[in-house]
């Protein structure tokens, strides 16, 4: 009995050493890629696909870290047994996750209005862009489908240009739908300031790699791409599924 009681005491002494060793890599490669990303937060740090290599979920974004802190992996990594790209999925997962942790509340969300949302997209979206603009005129197709739009701002220019100052201006609105609707319209909006989600917005899409808008997102953190017109999206997200 007494024995068994050692190597049960063996056992968990062991495994306390190990979570205590991981605990400090982790904390090692927190700060090697905080050190790379100042202002950024890691959101998690574990075994990668990868032996040697770490898997680091960084806001919506995917990386790999070597052990050492030393060599940093940005990109898609595939098993050829299966030919599955095992980031895609994760990548999917930590946008999902960065989206619930922005809030709907800090995004501006046009739903359908006589019945529930069978879908959701998330758009980034640039209030100068053309293809920003297209999409906004068929809101009602898709609304009227079922999916829901919730919209975050991406002012291509950066912050601080025109383009970033308009959407500040439409988030502070009293009426934010109707205040992106007209500055999408072309026509001139009040200039206003409070405390805003833009900067925000624009940082994690940044985070994502975003290179021009609009960017769509399903809800179950997929990337469509750019513009899509409203009768192919309707087709791809509800008619086919059903």
């Amino acid at each position: 009995m007494v024995g068994g009681k050692i190597v049960v005491t063996c056992l968990f002494m062991g495994l306390v050493q190990a979570v205590r060793a991981d605990a400090i890599l982790d904390e090692r490669l927190v700060k090697a890629i905080e050190k790379v990303f100042p202002g950024t937060s890691v959101t998690s740090v574990s075994s990668g696909p990868l032996a040697g290599l770490h898997e680091v979920i960084l806001g919506p974004s995917v990386l790999y870290i070597s052990e050492d802190g030393r060599f940093l992996v940005r990109g898609d990594v595939f098993d050829l047994s299966s030919l599955e790209n095992v980031t895609k999925s994760r990548r999917a997962q930590a946008r999902v996750d960065a989206f619930l942790e922005m809030g709907v509340e800090n995004m501006i969300e046009f739903a359908p209005k006589h019945s529930q949302a069978i879908r959701h997209l998330y758009v980034y979206t640039d209030i100068d862009c053309g293809y920003c603009r297209k999409m906004h005129l068929e809101i009602e197709q898709l609304n009227d489908a079922g999916i829901a739009v919730r919209y975050l701002a991406y002012p291509r220019a950066g912050i601080g240009s025109e383009s970033y100052d308009k959407a500040v201006s439409v988030w502070c609105s009293s009426n934010p739908q109707k205040a992106l609707t007209v500055a999408k319209s072309g026509n001139t909006i009040e200039p206003l300031s409070c405390e805003n989600p833009v900067t925000k917005h624009y940082r994690m899409g940044e985070a994502m790699g975003l290179r021009g808008t609009p960017a769509v997102y399903l809800d179950d953190g997929n990337q469509i791409g750019g513009y899509v017109p409203a009768k192919e999206l309707i087709k791809k997200l509800i008619t086919n599924r059903s």
